[in-house]
């Protein structure tokens, strides 16, 4: 990289919108924001590919999208319990054989829930869509 190249990084702990300023942000502001995540998701990435011993086989790098059936409770419950998955190592501190890694969940809703008595019928196919086998 040239000595005049700058490198921008997002200040994770700057990185949340909390429920309330979600809840009245507009469609466009919703998507702003996730643009800028992806944006900082990206950046990211590069930056671990551009490391010299990057190895995205061997560090486990996934990236996957899982498309799920979910009722609101069964939402709220998967919610509850990545959460609690990722709560209990948050607390990890820096140690050999440690590395740090970043978790970034996105969710939102793909399809509407067919409509009782339309005759219209869930979509079939796969609930996993896996991308370079990660």
């Amino acid at each position: 990289m040239p000595s005049s190249a700058r490198r921008y990084r997002l200040r994770r702990d700057r990185a949340v919108i909390g429920q309330e300023a979600a809840a009245s942000m507009s469609l466009e502001e919703h998507r702003h924001g996730f643009a800028a995540a992806m944006a900082g998701l990206l950046a990211e990435f590069n930056a671990y590919l551009d490391r010299e011993h990057a190895d995205p086989a061997a560090d486990l790098v996934g990236y996957r999208q899982i498309a799920l059936w979910l009722t609101r409770d069964e939402l709220a419950e998967l919610i509850s319990q990545v959460q609690g998955a990722v709560m209990s190592k948050a607390g990890n501190e820096p140690a050999p054989g440690r590395n740090h890694y970043l978790l970034s969940p996105i969710l939102f809703p793909i399809e509407e829930a067919p409509q009782p008595g339309t005759g219209e019928q869930a979509s079939q196919g796969t609930a996993e869509s896996q991308i370079a086998g990660c």
